[in-house]
């Protein structure tokens, strides 16, 4: 029994064999036939074209023929120098001596202004400007003034209020410009309200005063009276 199985065993591996080594020498045998009637051919075929190729490329060179040889050279005259210009002279002129002609001397003329043996003075010493006085003159410019300062009189409230009367007299200079100067109180009123009042009152009615024709003094009092 043991005998006839290693028997069949070994018969399966002799056909498994047999089997391996056909299909080995079918595939050694197609591979050396495609190398002998394909490769070689495909790599004559590759050197053809590429003689072809470079064939195309490679431009037809002419031949090159022999030159003619040179003549001689003849040789170089020499170079003749140019020659010089003459330089023309110059003829010196001679110089005429010219007299100068005199001039004639003018004399300048001195004007002679007359003088006056007894001269006059020119710049005369101003003038004192005039003074007028409120009840002293009896001028219509007092007046005019007087009306313009009552027009702008302001009787203090505080001065009501504390019944407070008086008379300020006061001195100014009326410009003939417009407007006055030197404003200040000759005689006081006794209290400060009425006093400062009264210099303000001159100074709100300059603009109404009359115009002169030359600078004046004027006095001129501010009598602040209650009404009963």
């Amino acid at each position: 029994m043991k005998i006839s199985v290693l028997l069949h065993n070994n018969n399966r591996i002799l056909h498994s064999f047999l089997l391996a080594s056909g299909i080995y020498g079918l595939l050694a045998f197609s591979i050396f036939y495609v190398r002998e009637n394909f490769i070689l051919k495909d790599v004559g075929l590759q050197n053809q074209s590429i003689a072809i190729s470079l064939n195309q490329f490679i431009p037809n060179t002419p031949q090159m023929q022999p030159q003619a040889p040179m003549p001689p050279l003849k040789p170089i005259d020499k170079i003749k120098p140019l020659p010089k210009k003459a330089k023309p002279k110059h003829h010196r002129k001679e110089a005429k001596m010219v007299q100068p002609i005199p001039k004639e001397v003018v004399e300048p003329q001195i004007q002679k202004v007359a003088t006056n043996p007894n001269p006059t003075l020119t710049n005369a010493a101003p003038t004192t400007p005039q003074m007028l006085t409120f009840g002293k003159n009896n001028d219509p410019l007092l007046l005019a003034i007087k009306q313009a300062i009552d027009k702008n009189l302001h009787y203090p409230r505080k001065a009501r209020m504390m019944r407070v009367e008086g008379i300020v007299t006061l001195e100014f200079t009326l410009l003939a410009s417009g407007g006055v100067q030197n404003v200040r109180i000759i005689n006081s009123s006794g209290n400060p309200i009425l006093d400062k009042s009264a210099l303000r009152t001159i100074f709100d009615s300059q603009e109404s005063f009359p115009l002169v024709q030359n600078n004046m003094i004027i006095q001129i009092p501010i009598q602040y009276h209650l009404k009963s």
